[in-house]
């Protein structure tokens, strides 16, 4: 009861101050809220467990090369190491492969892309899923001629085949093979990222498996190409230091027998690590900005709750020498303060779940496990212990004073307490200094990432495509499967789409510019003694003669590639690799070897080019397509203004070479441009709208302490006045007094802000996070803003009429 006693009297207290109880229970609804929804996001992508049986079992396999590791940490797994490790190992439950793919699904409506995933066929009995309908694969279905079976997954199902129970067993065309269908698979399963490398390094959203075929090349190799990706399951009570070791000593005796001195090494991370790869740390920055801001609310409520106090000092005076206990006045005054921060809780998650939806569709696609936000019970104690935390953290202070305050001497001051009480002052400057503080380091850290996001958008990709249209294309295997059939299919498309109206130029490639990582290889030149692990490494691309001219890569030397060379073992090579081949010298005309003797002529030297936005750029060598014609090639055509415009006639090109060959959605350089930087460019975002919102409420908290104080020392300044003094030493006198914490603040924000710049150092490109600009400027800022909010009271202060002042006291 005496509980509901406290509540109900807040409750009558508050509703006698309705403009006071709506901006607190705003500023708190407001704080919870932003703070639930960014905790939402990361729980579901970073504490969430994955939605596997038991998932702190399942466990991600790469290896190391240490010659590699400095632009390589993890390197996917060689297929005849995995068939080692699988056969030998004692630590695992399992081992499985899967890496991504692609198929063409044809009939039950029009062609379509697929993003698929080859595994091994006990890939859902590691991770603990079984198919709704239908099994799994068996053993034997990765084996050639066995293998023309297919899970698919719920979305397909239900899209494309009407949730029918009958497609079970019925035969469906996937790159112009007939496969069986064997299962389904439960509405919730996502497929799990194990590639390290290229831009596969998830699996969004695949739609269909088929059992992966290891190559005969690949398996008999003791030191072969580095291809798969690897998930394992520990045995029940093994850590995964137990089976890192045991990798570590099969991959030391395979070194061994190959008798290439690599020091090959294994690497266990927990499955869930990799999955939120980088993506961790940047979610982690905008839960802590935003948990800034709400403590910059709680301070100027706790600011606006001491001045509310102050004027009550008379009320309270008078409840305490009628019998009211420390206690009682102390539990009344938190009974306000946490009935303040329920109320506004309780909006926030409102508030929360209102923005959520929106606040993930805004989130850039590659932060993974999006799907899984939502606000789960975790989330509602989170809600739940900030509103608690906000109540105490702004309703304490004033309430232990509210507890001490002194009957007597209130009583005696009579209605002027409100303004000769002076114990308060020192702790709301201590306030004025925290949150200013807070705000330099929420400002320092959003200027630091939108200077890194305007470097990065500035900075030399290497290639000017501002008007080329991208799409890719797969060629099916049971169509396509001889290499003279996929060259004549290039060299047509090719032509057919310079042919297209509109188009300027046009070339394929195996890959383009921001897409990661594809096909390395080592290069080195005649005379060269390194293992093939300390020779320089390099992306493989093969591309068409126009290549260079429709991306807009700038041919530094020599010459494209022409008919003529189709007899011959030519490349264009790097600016990168040319310097690091033959420093100092001309490199068209000389010979360069591939790892396994392969030797080529160099023809040209193109620019550099990224493959990573935020990375410099990779040694490239590019070869005539016809060299290793791929199956999955990218289509780039130049248009002369607007690239969406040609979309139809290449579409159309396409289509007259094979009419059942799905086409993927056209995007620009300009949208893969976006897409590369969209993870920064919304943490950069969110930063600065947090960052705003404190400088806010800083500039509001400061101008209400210093207007208090003015309010408080009228009397003081009155008589001053009448003795002599200037309005303008009497506004300076009030100017430093109020920017005295404020400079202490700024200077506590400046140590602040460096220590959180460490934090930030993997998110920034070319900007210290000690940079003097953007700290210098911030601290201009801060300071600027600080000094209007001080400004207006003290002028208000030199305008005081000293008889009104006087005639008061």
């Amino acid at each position: 009861m005496t509980i509901w006693n406290d509540l109900r009297f807040a409750v009558r207290i508050l509703c006698k101050e309705p403009g006071f109880a709506a901006v607190a229970t705003l500023t708190v609804a407001l704080g919870v809220g932003a703070n639930t929804a960014i905790f939402s996001i990361v729980n579901g992508v970073l504490l969430r467990p994955l939605p596997y049986p038991e998932p702190e079992r399942l466990v991600a396999l790469h290896e190391i090369i240490p010659a590699l590791e400095a632009t390589y940490p993890l390197l996917p797994v060689s297929a005849r190491h995995f068939i080692e490790w699988r056969e030998r190992t004692t630590s695992f439950e399992a081992l499985s492969v899967i890496i991504p793919s692609s198929a063409n699904l044809v009939g039950a409506g029009e062609p379509e892309r697929l993003d698929a995933a080859c595994v091994s066929p006990n890939l859902f009995d590691t991770l603990g899923v079984k198919p709704v309908l239908g099994r799994g694969f068996v053993a034997g279905e990765d084996q050639a001629g066995h293998d023309r079976v297919a899970i698919l997954s719920d979305s397909l199902w239900r899209r494309r085949f009407h949730s029918g129970a009958a497609i079970i067993g019925k035969t469906i065309t996937l790159d112009a093979q007939a496969h069986t269908v064997v299962g389904i698979l439960p509405p919730s399963f996502r497929a799990p990222a194990a590639f390290p490398l290229g831009p596969s390094s998830s699996l969004p959203r695949s739609e269909v498996f088929r059992p992966v075929v290891f190559p005969q090349d690949e398996t008999k190799q003791l030191m072969g190409a580095f291809n798969y990706g690897v998930v394992g399951r520990l045995k029940k009570g093994t850590r995964k230091e137990r089976g890192l070791a045991e990798l570590n000593v099969i991959a030391a005796q395979l070194e061994k027998v190959s008798g290439e001195k690599v020091n090959l090494h294994a690497s266990v991370t927990p499955l869930q690590d990799l999955i939120v790869g980088e993506s961790r740390r940047g979610l982690l920055v905008l839960l802590g900005a935003v948990g800034a801001v709400l403590l910059v609310g709680c301070v100027n409520l706790a600011n606006l709750t001491l001045a509310r106090g102050e004027r009550r000092t008379h009320e309270l005076a008078i409840r305490t020498a009628l019998g009211a206990s420390r206690g009682q006045v102390l539990r009344h005054a938190l009974s306000e303060a946490l009935l303040i921060a329920f109320s506004g809780g309780t909006l926030g998650v409102a508030v929360a779940a209102a923005g959520l939806g929106a606040l993930v569709r805004s989130a850039p696609a590659d932060i993974p496990r999006l799907a899984e936000v939502s606000l789960d019970g975790r989330v509602l104690l989170f809600a739940l212990a900030i509103t608690m935390a906000t109540g105490l953290l702004f309703g304490l202070a004033p309430a232990w004073r509210a507890a001490r305050t002194d009957p007597q001497s209130a009583l005696k001051a009579g209605g002027r307490s409100a303004i000769t009480t002076t114990g308060g002052v020192p702790f709301r400057s201590a306030l004025v200094t925290a949150e200013v503080g807070l705000s330099a380091i929420l400002l320092v850290t959003a200027a630091l990432l939108m200077t890194s996001l305007a470097r990065l958008m500035r900075s030399d990709k290497g290639f000017q495509a501002p008007t080329v249209l991208t799409t890719d294309l797969v060629l099916p295997e049971g169509k396509y499967g001889e290499q003279e059939q996929r060259t004549r299919f290039h060299e047509r498309l090719v032509a057919g789409l310079e042919a297209t109206p509109g188009v300027h130029s046009a070339a394929i490639s195996t890959a383009l510019p921001l897409q990661g990582e594809t096909w390395i290889d080592s290069v080195f030149v005649q005379g060269d003694t390194r293992s093939p692990w300390e020779r320089p490494m390099v992306n493989m691309r093969f591309v068409s003669a126009d290549y260079l001219r429709t991306m807009g890569i700038r041919l530094v030397a020599g010459r494209t590639f022409s008919e003529n060379d189709r007899q011959r073992q030519v490349a264009i090579i790097s600016e990168r690799l040319a310097h690091t081949l033959w420093p100092g010298q001309d490199a068209v005309g000389r010979q360069f070897q591939r790892n396994g003797g392969q030797s080529f002529e160099v023809i040209g030297i193109a620019g550099d080019v990224r493959a990573d936005v935020a990375k410099r750029p990779v040694a490239m060598v590019y070869r005539p397509y016809w060299d290793w014609p791929f199956r999955r090639i990218m289509v780039v055509a130049r248009a002369a203004r607007d690239p969406r415009s040609i979309a139809g006639g290449v579409r159309a090109a396409i289509r007259r070479l094979d009419p059942d060959l799905p086409v993927a959605a056209f995007r620009t350089m300009q949208e893969m441009l976006e897409e590369s930087v969209a993870q920064r460019r919304f943490q950069m975002l969110l930063a600065a709208v947090f960052a705003a919102t404190a400088l806010l409420l800083a500039s509001v908290g400061i101008y209400g302490v210093v207007s208090y104080s003015v309010t408080r020392r009228t009397n003081e300044i009155g008589l001053r006045l009448a003795l002599g003094a200037e309005s303008r030493n009497l506004c300076a006198m009030v100017l430093r007094q109020a920017m005295t914490p404020v400079t202490l603040g700024l200077a506590a924000g400046v140590v602040g802000a460096l220590a959180v710049g460490r934090l930030l150092s993997s998110l920034l490109y070319e900007v210290s996070p000690s940079d003097p600009v953007v700290i210098g400027t911030v601290v201009l800022l801060l300071a600027s803003v600080a000094l209007a909010a001080c400004y207006l009271p003290a002028r208000r202060a030199t305008r005081v009429d000293p008889l009104a002042a006087l005639r008061y006291e």
